[in-house]
């Protein structure tokens, strides 16, 4: 078969890490997968679709910001040539699938498209999904909605029968041999307020108190706005600059989980988290706050520990069993890394998909 996928088109997150993996997915599996970036910026996207050799064009369509009229005007004035584009594309790939990310690029595009289309949703997909008018709008033109849990999945105001679900997957890694002391805690992702690093944070101050230079705390991420800065007076307020190490964003998977011990996931209503199986596929234990998709993915006391979201004194005392238990933590990222490769590769990414479009 052969499959358009829209990719997004100038950061790097999480949605267009889990696009690149199935599109390398499909592609090993014989059928044909080509990205569309789109925007009119110079982006990352391109260069990490060249870096794994996929094939890609770039479409200079945005979006329609309610709250940004110059992006919005842009978005006009390029519209014609963008949808000339989009009827060359599809004229040249004529693919069996086109799969959206996200509701408004559907409505955007989709009568230039007639072909079968799904939506694969790797977050909960916004206010157009629960309006009557669009979201009947988009009821009509998308064949398959599949989310990445059941979490993503179930919440979906659509037609039950055109819903399903398929998990992202990850690359196999290799376990890396791991220093004694301190236990390196890492929190990874983007720094908003729903990853809950405040609530991190003060369960750090509870073990710094009763496991003095125990553990240190990497924070990995990009530095800023508004709630980088808020983390950041609260390490400060509470005394903490000697545990926590900003790491910023770091590119390189193995120095990145390569230099922990225990993976911490607080956050509440993840959709998926892909850092979860990313950490399993290293070896490393987790501590996950029972919310979102976290339940679907770590399997507890088994793989990881998990707490109620929110709860400082529940995520401490899981933390503080890891800290002081190494063996606990080899079995837990042993039993990850086996649960990682039997449920969240790559390949069954790429199985689960095909399965879930029918």
């Amino acid at each position: 078969m052969r499959f358009l996928l829209f990719v997004g088109g100038w950061s790097f997150g999480g949605l267009e890490t889990a696009y690149l993996s199935l599109m390398k997915g499909l592609r090993a599996r014989g059928h044909d997968a080509t990205a569309i970036v789109c925007g009119w910026t110079d982006g990352l996207v391109p260069e990490r679709l060249e870096q794994a050799g996929l094939p890609y064009h770039q479409v200079r369509l945005g979006r329609l910001y309610l709250t940004n009229p110059y992006f919005t005007w842009h978005t006009l004035w390029r519209m014609p040539a963008a949808r000339r584009h989009l009827r060359r594309l599809f004229q040249e790939l004529r693919p069996d699938w086109v799969i959206y990310s996200e509701p408004q690029m559907v409505l955007l595009t989709a009568s230039l498209l007639p072909t079968k289309r799904a939506m694969y949703l790797q977050a909960e997909p916004g206010r157009l999904m629960h309006h009557a008018w669009s979201r009947r709008a988009l009821e009509r033109r998308i064949d398959r909605f599949v989310g990445v849990s059941e979490f993503i999945a179930r919440g979906l105001p659509v037609d039950p029968r055109k819903r399903a679900v398929a998990y992202n997957g990850v690359e196999p890694r290799e376990p890396v041999e791991r220093a004694a002391n301190p236990v390196r805690i890492g929190i990874v992702g983007r720094l908003d307020e729903r990853k809950q690093h405040l609530v991190l944070l003060e369960a750090c101050v509870v073990l710094k108190e009763r496991l003095p230079g125990a553990f240190t705390l990497d924070i990995v991420g990009e530095r800023t706005g508004a709630y980088a800065r808020e983390v950041e007076a609260r390490i400060a307020r509470r005394g903490l600059g000697d545990v926590v190490r900003w790491a910023g964003f770091v590119a390189d998977r193995d120095a990145l989980y390569g230099g922990l011990d225990i993976l911490a996931a607080p956050a509440i209503d993840e959709p998926f988290g892909l850092t979860v199986p990313e950490a399993g596929a290293y070896g490393l234990p987790v501590v996950a706050a029972r919310s979102g998709a976290f339940p679907e993915i770590v399997r507890e006391e088994v793989t990881g520990l998990m707490f109620e979201a929110g709860d400082v004194g529940g995520l401490a005392r899981a933390l503080e069993r890891l800290i002081l238990d190494r063996d606990l933590r080899q079995r837990l990222g042993a039993a990850g890394r086996a649960h990682v490769a039997a449920h969240f590769t790559i390949d069954r990414m790429a199985d689960g998909f095909l399965s879930a479009l029918g």
